[in-house]
C-alpha cells in the first residue's frame, strides 16, 4: 500500500479533470508511465487497486475534448486490460462510452487515429472478456457495424476482425444478430484496398458461419463476384471461405448450389497456389459428406463396389473422389440454369469463367450429365461463336468430357435434332466434333450412318465461311480419330463433305486440311493412295453435279466442286468422263445467255487440257470424246456472235481449242492423228473458223487463232493432208496481221506466216500462183521500214526464209522499188541471199 500512496493516484485523478489541457495531458503522461515502467514491476493486485482508482477518470477522458488526450487514455486502457484479471467491472463503464463515441447514427469522434485506436480497444476486449460479451453484445454490434462502413480502410479492417471474433466467441448471441452487420460488410468487398476486401471476405465468412445462414442469398452473389478480383490474395480468401463453408456451415446442404460454383470456379484461377488450395478444399468437402453420409445406402454401394475408375475417361485428368461427384450429381439440376444464363453474358470474365465452371461440373456429374443436355446445348453452341477464345476453349472442353460420359445413341438422339432445326453455326459444329472427339470407337460407330447421313447435308456442308468450314472438318477429323478403320462404313458421306469444303475453301488453311483429312480417309479405308479413293467416289460427286447442272450457275456449289474436280482430281474425272460430257453440254449451250459461266468453264476446260497427262491421256474412249467434245461444245462457241459477253467466249474457247490440239510432247499419239480421214474433216470445219478469228477485235483472240492455225497446219504436214490451196486460203488472213495495232499479233503472225508457207508442195506452180507470190513479198517487204526496230529484224530473217519459194521474183521486185525504201542495207542482204539461192539452183541443175 505504500507504494502505491507514493504515487498518489489521486492526486493524478483529480489532475484528469482540470480544465487545463496541458494538466490533463500530463496527468495521462504519468499514468501511462507508472504502467509501463518495468522498475515498478507491479503485481496484479497492485495494477487491480490502481484500476479501481482510475476507472471512473480515465473513461471519462475516453470523451476528452482533446485528440491527444482521448488517445493516450485508450492506450492505457488497453495496457491496463492486458493485464489486469478478467472482470466485467474493468469494461462496465468503458462499452457505454466506446457506444456514444462509435455507436451513434453520426459518429462523434472526429478523429481517424482515435477511432482506429478504439476500433481496437474494442477488438481487444472481444478476445479477453469472452464471457461476458453475451451482455454487451448488442453494443458491440451497434459499434461494429458503424465503424465498418469508416471512411478510414485500416478502421474497415479492424472492425472485419472484430466482428468475426466477435461471431466465434458468441455464436448463439451472435446468429440473430448477424443480419445487422452483413450489408456493411458487403460495401467493403468493392474497396480499393485489397486488404480491407480480404479482411471483409473472412468476415463474411465468420458472420454467416456462426450467424443465420438464410442470409445466403444476399451474401452469394457478392462472394462469387470476388472470384473475379485483380488480387489473387482476394480470390484465395473467398476460396478459403467457400471451403469452410462447405464443411462447417451449419445447414451447408441447402446452400451447395450457391457454394460449388465459388469454389470449382477456383480450380481454374491464375495463380497456381488458388488452384491447388480449391482442389485441396474441393477434395476435402468430397471426403467430409462421404463420411457424413456413410449410412446412406446408394452411397455405400458406390463406395462399396465401384472402386474402379472407367477405362474411358479423358485423359491426363485426375477424377474426383466419390463425394465431390455425388454432391454435384445431387445439385447438378440446380447449377445448369445459370451456367447457361452465363454463358451469355455481356461480361467477358464472366462468359470464362462460366465455361470453366461447366467442364468442372460435367467432369464431377459424369453421365448423370445427360438429362441436362437439352438445357445446355443452346447455351454452348453461342458460346462456341463467342468472339473470347478462352470461352471456345472451356466450353470444348465440356463437350469433350460428354463424349466421354454420354452415349453417341443418346447424344445423337439430342444433338441431331437441334442442329437439323436450322440456322447451324460454326458454334453447332463446334460442340459436335468436340463430343465425337470424347466418345468411345465402339458405341460411336454404330451410329456412324446418322451422324454422315446429317454433316452430308447440302445445308450443313456447304458453306464458305472460314470458321464453319474449319469446325466442319474438325468433325470429320474426329470421326476418323475416334473410328479410325471404322470410318469406312460412311466412307462416301466422308468424302463428300470433305471434297465440297475443300471445293468451296476459300483459304489456304482449309485446302490444306482439306487434303489433310482426304489423307487420312484414304488410310482409313485401305486406298493406295489418295489417286485411289478419288477413283472409287468421285463419280457419285459428278452425278450429284449433273443432277443440278440445269441450275448450274457461278456461284452455285456444283459450280466450285465441278471446279474442283477438273482441277485436283484429274486423273479419277476422266475415266468418268461419261458423266463430264453432259454437264458440260448443259452448261456450255451456245444458246445459253449465262456467259460467265460459259468462260469460266471454258478456262477451266483449258487448263484441264494443258496436263494431259492426267486429264486426256485417262479417257478410255478418246477418239470418240474428241469428236463430241469438238462438235458439240467447242466449235459452236467458237460462231462469232455481237457483244462483250459472246467476245470473250470465243477468246476463252479459241485458248482451249489451243489446250486441247498443243501436244508438242507427243503429237503423234494425239487422238486427231488416228487417221488421215478424221483430221481433214475438223481441219475443214475449223479453218473458217479460226481463219475469221483472226480479224476479231480480242487482241487475245487474234493471238489464239494464229497460234490455233500454226498447230492444225503443223499435225496436217504431219499427215500429209494439207494442200496448196489450204495455203493459199491460209495466208491472205494472215497478212492482214502485219499490221495489226498489237505488237504481239504482229510478231506471232511473221511466224505463222513462214510456217504457212512451208507447207506449199515441192510442185507448186509457180507460175500459174505468181500473183500469190508477189501479194506475199509486196506485203512483207514494205515493213523493211517498220518503226519498230525488232520488227525490222524479224521481218528480215522471215524474208529471207520467204525468198526460198521465187528468189527470182523477190529480187526483181526490190530492184525495181529500192529507190521507195530507207533500209537499204536489209534490201541489199535479201537479194543478196537471193542470189545465193539462184546460184546453188543453178548448180544443182547442172
Amino acid at each position: 500500500m505504500s507504494r502505491l500512496f507514493e504515487l498518489h493516484v489521486s492526486k493524478i485523478c483529480s489532475s484528469l479533470h482540470s480544465e487545463d489541457k496541458k494538466k490533463r495531458l500530463k496527468a495521462l503522461e504519468k499514468l501511462d508511465n507508472i504502467v509501463t515502467n518495468n522498475e515498478n514491476n507491479w503485481n496484479e493486485c497492485e495494477l487491480s487497486e490502481i484500476w479501481k482508482i482510475i476507472n471512473k477518470y480515465i473513461t471519462k477522458n475516453v470523451s476528452d475534448e482533446s485528440e491527444l488526450c482521448r488517445n493516450l487514455s485508450i492506450d492505457i486502457i488497453k495496457k491496463f486490460l492486458e493485464v489486469l484479471p478478467v472482470d466485467e467491472k474493468n469494461i462496465i463503464y468503458l462499452v457505454p462510452v466506446l457506444k456514444r463515441r462509435l455507436g451513434s447514427q453520426e459518429i462523434l469522434e472526429e478523429s481517424e487515429e482515435v477511432r482506429l485506436n478504439c476500433v481496437i480497444l474494442i477488438k481487444l476486449i472481444i478476445r479477453i472478456y469472452k464471457k461476458y460479451l453475451s451482455i454487451y453484445h448488442n453494443d458491440f454490434i451497434t459499434i461494429l457495424s458503424r465503424t465498418v462502413i469508416d471512411s478510414y480502410p485500416k478502421i474497415k479492417k479492424e472492425s472485419c476482425e472484430s466482428i468475426s471474433q466477435l461471431a466465434e466467441n458468441i455464436p448463439l448471441k451472435f446468429y440473430y444478430k448477424s443480419n445487422y452487420v452483413i450489408k456493411p460488410i458487403l460495401t467493403n468487398f468493392t474497396h480499393q484496398h485489397y486488404r480491407v476486401r480480404v479482411a471483409s471476405v473472412n468476415a463474411i465468412g465468420q458472420v454467416m458461419l456462426y450467424g443465420n445462414s438464410k442470409n445466403m442469398n444476399e451474401v452469394s452473389t457478392p462472394m462469387a463476384e470476388r472470384l473475379f478480383d485483380q488480387s489473387g490474395a482476394v480470390r484465395l480468401a473467398v476460396i478459403q471461405v467457400a471451403g469452410m463453408w462447405l464443411i462447417k456451415l451449419h445447414d451447408r446442404y441447402s446452400w451447395w448450389n450457391k457454394l460449388i460454383p465459388i469454389i470449382l470456379t477456383g480450380l481454374h484461377d491464375d495463380i497456381s497456389e488458388i488452384r491447388e488450395k480449391a482442389e485441396k478444399l474441393w477434395s476435402a468437402a468430397g471426403h467430409h459428406y462421404l463420411e457424413e453420409n456413410y449410412n446412406d445406402d446408394k452411397i455405400k454401394n458406390k463406395m462399396d463396389f465401384l472402386t474402379l475408375d472407367p477405362k474411358h475417361y479423358p485423359p491426363s485428368i485426375k477424377r474426383p473422389n466419390l463425394g465431390c461427384r455425388v454432391i454435384v450429381q445431387r445439385n447438378i439440376s440446380h447449377l445448369v440454369g445459370g451456367i447457361a444464363k452465363d454463358l451469355n453474358d455481356w461480361l467477358p470474365d464472366i462468359r470464362v469463367r462460366s465455361a470453366q465452371l461447366l467442364a468442372v461440373l460435367v467432369l464431377n456429374a459424369e453421365e448423370d450429365i445427360t438429362q441436362h443436355i437439352h438445357k445446355l446445348l443452346p447455351a454452348m453452341y453461342r458460346a462456341c461463336n463467342d468472339e473470347d477464345k478462352r470461352v471456345i476453349v472451356n466450353v470444348v472442353i465440356a463437350a469433350e468430357y460428354i463424349g466421354h460420359f454420354v452415349l453417341p445413341e443418346t447424344y445423337c438422339k439430342l444433338v441431331l435434332p437441334t442442329l437439323n432445326e436450322g440456322n447451324i453455326s460454326s458454334g453447332h459444329l463446334s460442340v459436335f466434333s468436340a463430343i465425337i472427339r470424347g466418345s468411345k470407337k465402339e458405341q460411336l460407330t454404330n451410329k456412324l450412318k446418322d451422324i454422315g447421313r446429317f454433316l452430308q447435308e447440302h445445308n450443313i456442308c456447304r458453306s464458305k465461311k472460314f470458321v464453319y468450314q474449319q469446325e466442319l472438318l474438325k468433325s470429320c477429323d474426329a470421326i476418323l480419330s475416334v473410328c479410325q478403320e471404322n470410318s469406312s462404313v460412311i466412307a462416301e458421306e466422308l468424302f463428300e463433305i470433305i471434297f465440297t469444303v475443300w471445293s468451296m475453301a476459300q483459304q489456304q488453311k482449309i485446302e490444306n486440311y482439306s487434303k489433310k483429312l482426304l489423307n487420312d480417309l484414304s488410310l482409313m479405308t485401305n486406298n493406295k493412295n489418295i489417286e485411289d479413293l478419288f477413283e472409287n467416289h468421285i463419280r457419285s460427286i459428278l452425278n450429284m453435279v449433273k443432277n443440278s447442272s440445269s441450275t448450274l450457275t457461278v456461284f452455285s456449289p456444283e459450280f466450285y466442286i465441278f471446279n474442283n474436280c477438273l482441277k485436283n482430281t484429274k486423273i479419277a474425272t476422266s475415266k468418268n468422263i461419261d458423266l463430264v460430257m453432259p454437264i458440260l453440254k448443259i452448261t456450255m449451250d451456245k444458246d445459253s445467255l449465262d456467259y460467265e459461266l460459259r468462260l469460266k468453264m471454258l478456262i477451266l476446260l483449258s487448263e484441264y487440257f494443258q496436263q494431259r497427262s492426267k486429264s486426256l491421256n485417262n479417257i478410255e474412249k478418246l477418239n470418240s470424246f474428241f469428236g463430241d467434245f469438238l462438235d458439240n461444245i467447242l466449235i459452236p462457241n467458237l460462231i462469232w456472235k455481237a457483244g462483250r459477253s459472246a467476245e470473250s467466249v470465243r477468246t476463252s474457247a479459241m485458248s482451249c481449242l489451243c489446250a486441247l490440239l498443243d501436244n508438242e510432247d507427243n503429237a503423234n499419239n494425239h487422238p486427231i492423228f488416228f487417221n488421215a480421214d478424221k483430221f481433214v474433216k475438223y481441219f475443214k470445219k475449223l479453218k473458217p473458223i479460226i481463219m475469221s478469228l483472226t480479224s476479231d477485235n480480242s487482241k487475245k483472240t487474234r493471238l489464239f487463232s494464229l497460234k490455233g492455225i500454226y498447230i492444225l497446219l503443223k499435225y496436217a504436214m504431219k499427215l500429209v493432208c494439207v494442200s496448196d490451196e489450204d495455203v493459199i486460203e491460209i495466208y491472205p488472213g494472215i497478212l492482214k496481221r502485219l499490221d495489226d495495232g498489237c505488237d504481239d499479233v504482229r510478231f506471232v503472225a511473221i511466224e505463222v506466216l513462214v510456217f504457212v508457207f512451208q507447207a506449199l508442195s515441192c510442185n507448186y506452180d509457180l507460175d500459174f500462183g505468181r500473183s500469190h507470190i508477189d501479194y506475199l513479198y509486196t506485203s512483207t517487204v514494205i515493213h523493211l521500214d517498220d518503226p519498230e526496230e525488232k520488227f525490222q529484224n524479224i521481218m528480215l530473217d522471215a524474208i529471207i526464209q520467204l525468198a526460198k519459194i521465187h528468189p527470182k521474183l523477190l529480187y526483181d521486185k526490190i530492184e525495181k522499188c529500192k529507190i521507195n525504201f530507207r533500209n537499204q542495207q536489209a534490201l541489199e542482204k535479201i537479194q543478196k541471199e537471193c542470189q545465193g539461192i539462184l546460184c546453188f539452183e543453178k548448180v544443182t541443175l547442172k
